[in-house]
């Protein structure tokens, strides 16, 4: 199963969603591709991880980061998609994004 990334209000209501059907990050997660990053080390493909408004911008340098070193791979790609709402969240009080494991 993929970690899908959703954009939630505190209701809990879905804003945004970009789902994970290849398993992207969950490979990633288990291999330990995010190891050295400061949020996307904790993206468990067995459970969940919730990040704040507070954390947003160490999120966005983290995908920026991953992206920079891995320029057009399948996975960059993902976290390209991930960036709106990540965006979203840095501009949104009361909303947080999950990464839904397992």
């Amino acid at each position: 199963m993929g970690i899908d990334a959703v954009l939630r209000e505190e209701t809990p209501e879905d804003l945004a969603s970009v789902f994970d059907p290849e398993m992207l990050l969950s490979r990633a997660a288990a291999s330990g591709k995010f190891s050295e990053m400061r949020l996307l080390k904790y993206l468990a493909p067995w459970g969940d991880a919730i990040f704040n408004q507070a954390q947003a911008d160490d999120l966005r340098d983290d995908i920026r980061v991953f992206i920079e070193a891995n320029v057009g791979s399948p996975l960059s790609r993902h976290l390209l998609a991930i960036q709106p709402l990540v965006e979203q969240l840095a501009s949104q009080t009361h909303s947080y994004l999950w990464f839904i494991g397992d």
